[in-house]
């Protein structure tokens, strides 16, 4: 007799996960992770300073999206706080004209991931590079990428000093925060320390003296460059003094007391 029942629970459990596998036994971990929700996560180690290629992905045009992102940085010196830091690389695809990728690199500290590249090997696939100094061993890579998509992440790039030749440049954005502040250049500012200021200046107010002028309080009253060595006062828009090399003219009434 036959117990086709049994027989079909023994093969059930034949195929049935181990809880002391640890998931060990999952045929395909990557998708396994995504069909439930979650990220997928390794570890990665950068020797040397210089270029990585830390990825391969399949990228079709119209569109699909990856980010790559890593937890810590080159060094691990206690006290040395900005080697704790987090770096994110999103890559989007095109429409298809042109064909290719958009690899934007977001930075928040000096010791994370530098930049960033790719190289189209062929159709939609793309090698795509980093640059991080020395000293990032052991980081915590995570990385996902919509269903259309595909990355392989490798747990020790393929290390270049260089930039391959025929790589394209990604774009690196600066999150600034308390340990890495823009300077003010970075933001179009005047230093406390002193610097050069293009264009007229109001105080309080905008300028309609133009030019190398700075204005006080009201639009078309203060001072003019107007010349070499000849420096202008207006009030109310009417010049009524003019200082220049070796005098000066009073245009209008002077009173005293």
């Amino acid at each position: 007799m036959e117990y086709v029942g049994l027989r079909e629970t023994i093969n059930r459990a034949a195929g049935a996960m181990q809880k002391s596998q640890n998931g060990d036994d999952i045929p395909d971990k990557t998708r396994f992770a995504r069909t439930i929700g979650a990220v997928t996560s390794t570890s990665v180690t950068f020797g040397e300073s210089g270029w990585f290629k830390i990825a391969t992905v399949f990228m079709p045009q119209a569109t699909s999206t990856a980010v790559i992102k890593l937890y810590g940085g080159s060094g691990f010196n206690v006290g040395s706080f900005e080697q704790s830091t987090i770096s994110e690389l999103v890559l989007r695809a095109g429409n298809g004209s042109p064909v290719g990728i958009t690899a934007t690199l977001w930075k928040r500290s000096p010791n994370g991931v530098l930049e960033c590249a790719w190289i189209n090997t062929s159709g939609d696939n793309y090698d795509i590079y980093v640059r991080i100094n020395q000293y990032a061993y052991w980081l915590i890579a995570q990385y996902d990428y919509t269903g259309n998509a595909n990355v392989t992440l490798y747990n020790a790039p393929e290390y270049s000093e260089t930039k391959p030749a025929n790589a394209m440049n990604g774009q690196t954005y600066t999150l600034y925060n308390s340990m890495m502040k823009p300077t003010p250049d970075d933001v179009g500012a005047l230093s406390v320390n002193g610097g050069r200021l293009n264009g007229p200046l109001g105080i309080g107010t905008d300028n309609a003296l133009g030019g190398n002028s700075i204005v006080l309080g009201d639009n078309d009253t203060g001072f003019k460059q107007n010349g070499d060595g000849i420096l202008d006062t207006f009030a109310n828009s009417q010049h009524t003094v003019r200082v220049a090399p070796g005098e000066m003219q009073v245009l209008g009434a002077i009173r005293a007391g």
